[in-house]
Formats: C-alpha cells, structure tokens, sequence
C-alpha cells in the first residue's frame, strides 16, 4: 500500500449517513405498455436499494478496511425480506443501525423500477409508509452500538457509563455527516447534537445534503446547515420554477445553473459547495460567494451501446465525491470531476461492484486524461442492453 493510501488512513476519516433503505426490484421490459394491456418482463432483479446505501456501496470499495461507514436507518415487516438487504451491505464493510418499526404498515419500503429497452427510460414507482427515524432514536443507536459491552460489569466503568446515558452521546464523533433530504427535520435535530459538541469546535464535521426533490418539508432549512450540497437538475428547475414563477423546462443547462447559484446564495450557508448534475452533460460546480464562479464538468464521451444501466448513477456521483472531498481531500473542482467520472463509469454496468478498489482508489477515473481509456473495451461484452445518458445523475 502507497504512502499517501496510508496517510488517508490515518486521517480519521468516518462517516455516518441517514436514509430510507429499500428493496429495489428492476423489472426490464422490452417497451412500455399501453395502460390495461399486458406485457412480459425481459428479466427481474432484486436488490439493496435507497439513495444511501447506493452511495455507501460505492464509497466502500475505496475507503481502507476498518473506515467507520455508519448507515442509519428504519426496517420492518417480515425479517425475511431486511434480513438479507442488512447482510448484503455489511458484507461491504458498512455498519447498518436499523430500528425495527412493528405494525400494519411498518414494512420495509420496495420501489418498483421498470427499465424500456426501447427508449432506455425508466419509471419508478415507490411504495414506502414506514416512519422514519427520530433524531431521538439516532442517538439511541450510536450509544448502545458504541456502548463497550463490559461497561455493565466493570465497576470502573459504571461512572463513565452513566455520564454517557445522561447526556445521551456515544464517542462515536464522524468527519462527515450525509442526509438524503428525505426526513429533513430528523436530520437537523442530529446535525444539531453533534455541532453543540465540543468536538465540533475543534475539527467540525462536514455536512452534506441531497437536494432531489423541491417541497419536502424542512428542506429549506436543512439545506442553509450543509457544507457540501448534492443538487439534482430536477430540484433546480422545480425551485426556479417556485421563485420566478415562470417555466424552466426549456433552460439551457448552464442557464439553469447560473441562475439557480444566484437565486439560492440567500438560502445557503456561508461557504457552502454545490455540486449540480445535469445528465449526459456532466455537473456544475459552485460556490455561494459573491460572483462565485460557475464552472461546468463535462461528462467523458461514450458510445449509446456501451450505456447499460443509468439507475444509480446520481448516488454513485455522490459517494465519489465524499470519497474525493472527505477522504483524499480533493477540492470540490477535482471531486467533482472524479465523481461524473465514476458515475459514467457506473452507467456502463449493472450495478455498484468493481468501481474501485482500497489500494487504487478509483484508478483512471481519477485522472482527467481519457479517464474511461480501456474502461469502454473492457465492458463491450456486456450485451445488447442500451440505456440513452439523458438524465444518468
């Protein structure tokens, strides 16, 4: 192992995240059907799914073993069905803290992903009830998870036990903190406990937010707490929209990102990042300074044949920049441009594995001279599956 892999190791860096898991089953089809009609799957997979354990499965395969990934989360319903979800991605060396919720409709959350091999679209349909988690209860999780099992039975320990139970903290103290911007209100009240910490004072977490979808409740005021900002095109075109009262569906892409920079500075925390993507065309990179530049990424060039899989794309973007930011360092111009990199990469096969490893970090991917060089070739055995690159983040 290089020097410099070990000297990120050592950096401390940890991470805990807070996310819906689910279940995804992809059901591809050969086109989609005219309402009431019936039509045959080309085949059917089941998996891990939700935005965070996408993004953990990716940063996983470069981070050095033993790098704390902490994944807080809610299950329920048959054990059958989670169990295996919580293996799949402990395998991966990423801790899960579950709640298990009991009741009607307190079940594991399944999205339905079906995939046109015609157009390469996909329609998404989400069944989740479950509540999510309380700040309350992510507290609860990090204690008991770091709570030293003999420290009922030591005598010596019983003090330091009982000032733990009092004020309801583990040691556990992360170099980043990510949210998916789902349960935005749970995500401030543990943003809050760990910024009133005397930790945080001395080397603060970075806090990074998803902004996917505009309305959510609380979002607004999660969004002015976050150091690092992971905006969906989407979002952007949803929020203008709300602000200027006017459509944004026609935008030019750099258009878009230039005014949505502007509009948002208000809503941003002072020095904040924002990483935007935009599809085939890669990501925008700004800041909230005044006349902060806005600098556009481009995506490398691939072939329609070798597109094979888009679903995951944005969360494989934002592993690799937590990967780039957090735990080598990078700036937001380098990570970002590491991250459209790997997301490319991503959409060239099915699935997370095989993006990186812990001794190469994301090898080529890394560089910006013809990053995917031997990548294309080497996935041209993957078979007539073609998924067009509009919307891939």
């Amino acid at each position: 192992m290089d020097s410099n892999r070990a000297s990120n190791e050592s950096s401390g860096f940890s991470l805990l995240a807070l996310g819906a898991l689910y279940r995804d089953i992809i059901i591809k089809v050969p086109s989609f059907p005219a309402e009431d009609a019936k039509q045959s799957a080309v085949s059917e997979q089941v998996r891990v799914g939700g935005n965070v354990s996408n993004t953990l499965s990716v940063l996983s395969q470069v981070v050095a073993p033993g790098t704390q990934l902490l994944y807080a989360t809610v299950v329920g319903g048959p054990e059958g069905i989670w169990r295996p979800l919580i293996a799949a991605l402990e395998v991966k060396g990423i801790t899960v803290l579950y709640e298990v919720r009991e009741g009607e409709n307190e079940v594991t959350p399944t999205a339905y992903i079906f995939e046109s091999q015609s157009t390469g679209s996909r329609t998404i349909i989400s069944h989740q009830l479950i509540r999510p988690l309380r700040s309350p209860e992510v507290k609860t999780l990090l204690f008991t998870h770091f709570l030293p099992k003999s420290a009922l039975f030591e005598t010596h320990a019983y003090d330091e036990m009982l000032l733990h139970v009092w004020s309801g903290q583990s040691d556990f103290f992360p170099s980043w903190l990510h949210f998916e911007g789902r349960e935005c209100f749970t995500a401030e009240g543990v943003i809050d406990d760990f910024i009133s910490r005397p930790e945080y004072k001395v080397t603060p977490c970075a806090i990074s937010v998803e902004l996917e979808m505009f309305g959510r409740p609380g979002l607004d005021r999660l969004a002015r707490m976050a150091d690092v900002l992971f905006v969906a095109e989407g979002y952007a075109r949803e929020y203008l929209e709300d602000v200027t009262k006017r459509s944004w569906k026609s935008a030019e892409k750099a258009q878009l990102a230039q005014t949505f920079a502007s509009c948002f500075k208000a809503g941003a925390k002072r020095g904040a990042v924002a990483l935007m993507t935009v599809g085939a065309a890669g990501a925008y990179v700004f800041g909230f300074r005044k006349d902060a530049e806005v600098l556009h990424i481009p995506a490398p060039s691939v072939p329609a044949t070798e597109i094979v899989e888009t679903t995951g794309a944005g969360d494989t973007f934002i592993g690799a920049a937590i990967y780039a930011m957090g735990y080598k360092r990078y700036d937001a111009v380098k990570a970002a441009r590491i991250a459209v990199n790997v997301a490319t990469a991503k959409c060239m096969q099915v699935g997370y594995d095989k993006l990186g490893t812990v001794d190469g970090g994301f090898g080529k991917l890394e560089t910006t001279d013809d990053p995917l060089d031997g990548v294309i070739s080497a996935r041209s055995s993957v078979g007539p599956d073609v998924r067009r690159m509009e919307e891939l983040l």
